[in-house]
C-alpha cells in the first residue's frame, strides 16, 4: 500500500471517528438557530469544532500518540484522573450513549412504535461486533463505514442546498450567533476525543511504514492524515450549518436528534428518509466503535491491570452505555453541556501549552491548565 493511500484511509477514518452523534446534530442546530447570520455561525463553529480539536491532535502527534506522556505534564496522579474522566465522558457515560440516542432519533421519525431499549440493545451488539477484533478497527471505519456515510452526506448537502430557500431573518445578533456557535462547538467534544484518536491513527500508520521509513515519515503521515480529516470536517460543517439555516422554518417542532432525517425528507422527498436514517446510524456507529474501544482498553489495561480479559472489558463498557443511553438525548446534552463549559477552556489551554512546550523550552502547562480550570469553575459557580 502506498503512503498516499495509507494517509487517505487514515484521514477518512479520522473524519469518521470525529463525525459522530454531536457532529450530526449540533451544526444543524446552530444553522437552525442562526438563520440569516449563518456565516457568523460557521466561523464560530469551525473554531471550536475543527481548529481546537486538531490542535489537540497535532500536539498528540508530537508526543507520538502517547496520551499518558501528554497528560503527565500535569503530574501522574492528576493525569490518570483526567484521562479516566475524559474517557468516561467520551465513552460509556456520555458520547457513546449519545450516539445511540441520535441514531434512534432518525429511525423514530419512520416508526412511532419503535422501542428505544430494543434499538439501544441491538446498537450495542453492533458495536461489540465491530470492536471484537482490535486490528481491524481502522480498516472497518476507513474502508467501509466512512465512504458510505460520506457519500450519503454529500448527496444530502448538495441537493439540500440546491433546493433550499434563502435563510430567513432572525432575532439574534451576529455576535450572539457567533457566541452560540462557539459553545455548540464544545458539545461535539472532539478535543477530548482527539487526545485519544491520535494513538489509534499513529498505531495504524506505524504498522504501514516501509522498512526504509523513519520517525519523521511517521510524523509527516500523521499530520497529512490530520489535514485530510480536518478538511472533510470543515466542508461538511459548511454544508450542515447552511442546511439548518435554509430549512429552519420546517424544523421548529423537530427534536435536535431528528434534524438530519427531517431535512433529508424535505430536500429529497419522504422516501429518502430511511436512507438518511441509515446514514445517520452508520455515522454514529463509526464514532461509537472507536470510543468504546478506547474505554474498554483503558478499563482492561489501566484500571483492572489485565485482571479481566478484553472481551469482558468490552461487555462492561457496552452494558454501561446501554443503561446511560436510557436517559435520552436531551438529558445527556444538558449534563454534558454543563461539564464542557467548565472543562473545555482548560483543555484548550492544555493543548496549546503542550505544543508550545514541545517546540520550545517553555513549560507552563500545569499553571495554565489549573488556573484556567479554576477561573471557568468560579465563573460557573459565582458568575
Amino acid at each position: 500500500m502506498t503512503h498516499y493511500k495509507t494517509i487517505l484511509i487514515a484521514g477518512f477514518a479520522m473524519f469518521s471517528m470525529f463525525f459522530g452523534s454531536g457532529n450530526l446534530v449540533f451544526p444543524l442546530l446552530v444553522g437552525k438557530e442562526s438563520l440569516h447570520h449563518y456565516p457568523m455561525a460557521i466561523a464560530g463553529f469551525i473554531i471550536t469544532a475543527v481548529i481546537v480539536p486538531f490542535l489537540g491532535l497535532i500536539g498528540m502527534i508530537l508526543f507520538d500518540g502517547h496520551y499518558r506522556a501528554y497528560f503527565n505534564k500535569l503530574g501522574k496522579g492528576p493525569a490518570f484522573l483526567l484521562i479516566a474522566i475524559i474517557l468516561m465522558l467520551i465513552g460509556p457515560f456520555g458520547v457513546v450513549p449519545r450516539c445511540i440516542t441520535v441514531a434512534f432519533g432518525g429511525f423514530s421519525l419512520l416508526s412511532t412504535t419503535l422501542s428505544f431499549p430494543l434499538f439501544s440493545f441491538l446498537f450495542c451488539c453492533a458495536i461489540i461486533g465491530c470492536i471484537w477484533s482490535k486490528n481491524k478497527i481502522v480498516d472497518i471505519i476507513g474502508l467501509f463505514l466512512t465512504p458510505f456515510k460520506l457519500g450519503g452526506i454529500v448527496i444530502l448537502i448538495l441537493f439540500g442546498l440546491w433546493f433550499g430557500e434563502p435563510a430567513i431573518h432572525g432575532d439574534l445578533s451576529s455576535s450572539e450567533v457567533f457566541s452560540n456557535a462557539l459553545l455548540k462547538g464544545y458539545q461535539t467534544m472532539d478535543l477530548m476525543a482527539a487526545f485519544f484518536f491520535s494513538s489509534t491513527i499513529v498505531y495504524y500508520l506505524h504498522n504501514h511504514l516501509k522498512a526504509q521509513d523513519d520517525h519523521k515519515t511517521l510524523i509527516k503521515m500523521s499530520i497529512g492524515a490530520s489535514i485530510v480529516g480536518a478538511l472533510l470536517l470543515t466542508l461538511v460543517y459548511l454544508g450542515f450549518i447552511g442546511l439548518g439555516a435554509k430549512y429552519a422554518p420546517y424544523l421548529q417542532d423537530t427534536q435536535p436528534e431528528q434534524l438530519l432525517v427531517a431535512i433529508g425528507g424535505h430536500a429529497l422527498g419522504y422516501f429518502a428518509r430511511p436512507i438518511i436514517a441509515i446514514i445517520l446510524a452508520v455515522g454514529c456507529l463509526a464514532t461509537a466503535v472507536i470510543l468504546s474501544t478506547l474505554f474498554a482498553d483503558f478499563l482492561q489495561n489501566d484500571v483492572a491491570k489485565d485482571r479481566i480479559s478484553r472481551p469482558q472489558a468490552i461487555l462492561i463498557t457496552m452494558s454501561i452505555s446501554f443503561v446511560v443511553s436510557l436517559l435520552g438525548f436531551s438529558n445527556l446534552m444538558s449534563i454534558l453541556g454543563t461539564i464542557l463549559e467548565v472543562a473545555y477552556p482548560a483543555l484548550i489551554m492544555l493543548a496549546l501549552m503542550n505544543i508550545v512546550g514541545k517546540l520550545t523550552s517553555l513549560d507552563t502547562t500545569q499553571w495554565a491548565f489549573w488556573s484556567t480550570l479554576g477561573l471557568t469553575l468560579s465563573l460557573k459557580l459565582f458568575g
